[in-house]
């Protein structure tokens, strides 16, 4: 048996018991595919992320994410709370501000932003990718079912975005309709089987800096996360399309309340026309836990 270092926080927020939990395995390097997902199940949070060391000498680690169902390419609250973890324990010089996480989906640039005592304000990813729209799904009466919902709550069609992970951004009426829908697993299943995700992320407006979401991906083991970095990055594409306006473009994502988890994602791009890029998605961290695994 093998001992290995951990750590848990809580991300997108400043609060304990807030935001997304995380797992972060650190020197991971022993650790074969089958124990990541294993030890993801077993923590049986969103995500479970474990540090190994770089390929290219100049990155800071590779980083792997595992929900309690699969492997991911690109996550954003892995990468916001693994680069807060390495900055809090020291393994991020304090005069270092940018480090390079070698993810699935490439390498990702992660700005570690710090307090006048050295502590950590916030991290923020830039995505390795920009948004892409992938797909339609034109029938709205079909999108407000799936969500529990009268067809009326749904006030524009249904499009799948990625920033590296695809989710499927279903744009609501208001944050009551967010608030009350409810996944239909059988709609669910039957109505996204074919697609290019089974990641459904309803929006609303919530005033003019900031919307509401929700993400449900049961096919992951993930019924209802409760702050989605990654979905927040591919939302920017939507944004871009769907709402006019040239230059710097910044937006807070709040997401969770409805689970007891508030979360605050910090979403920022650059907008040219109906395109958005250099997507930044950040935002803050609570360290909760260290200890140690025995595998």
């Amino acid at each position: 048996m093998k001992s290995y270092e951990y750590c848990t926080l809580d991300v997108f927020t400043e609060s304990r018991f807030g935001g997304n939990p995380l797992a972060v395995v650190l020197d991971a390097d022993g650790i074969d595919e089958a124990t990541m997902q294993h030890v993801a199940r077993e923590f049986n949070y969103s995500e479970t992320t474990f540090v190994m060391r770089p390929s290219d000498a100049s990155h800071t680690a590779r980083v792997r994410i595992f929900t309690p169902g699969s492997e991911l390419p690109f996550a954003g609250h892995p990468t916001v709370g693994t680069a807060f973890a390495l900055a809090s324990l020291g393994r991020i010089p304090a005069q270092t501000r940018d480090i390079v996480f070698e993810e699935g989906v490439g390498p990702v640039p992660v700005r570690v932003d710090r307090n006048a005592d050295g502590s950590i304000r916030r991290c923020v990813l830039t995505t390795a990718q920009s948004p892409e729209r992938i797909e339609t799904l034109d029938d709205r009466n079909a999108a407000a079912a799936m969500l529990g919902l009268p067809a009326a709550a749904v006030v524009a069609d249904a499009e799948v975005w990625s920033c590296g992970l695809a989710f499927l951004v279903v744009p609501l009426v208001d944050v009551h309709a967010l608030a009350a829908a409810r996944l239909d697993l059988a709609r669910w299943s039957t109505q996204l089987a074919s697609r290019s995700t089974q990641k459904v992320y309803p929006i609303a407006r919530s005033n003019e800096s900031q919307w509401r979401a929700r993400m449900f991906a049961p096919g992951q083991g993930v019924p209802e996360d409760p702050a989605t970095g990654s979905a927040a990055a591919a939302l920017a594409g939507w944004l871009a399309r769907h709402i006019a306006g040239d230059g710097d473009r910044a937006w807070q994502i709040l997401q969770g309340q409805e689970i007891g988890r508030p979360s605050t994602i910090e979403l920022l791009y650059k907008q040219t026309g109906d395109v958005a890029r250099r997507v930044r998605v950040g935002g803050a961290a609570v360290m909760f836990a260290r200890g140690t695994l025995g595998l």
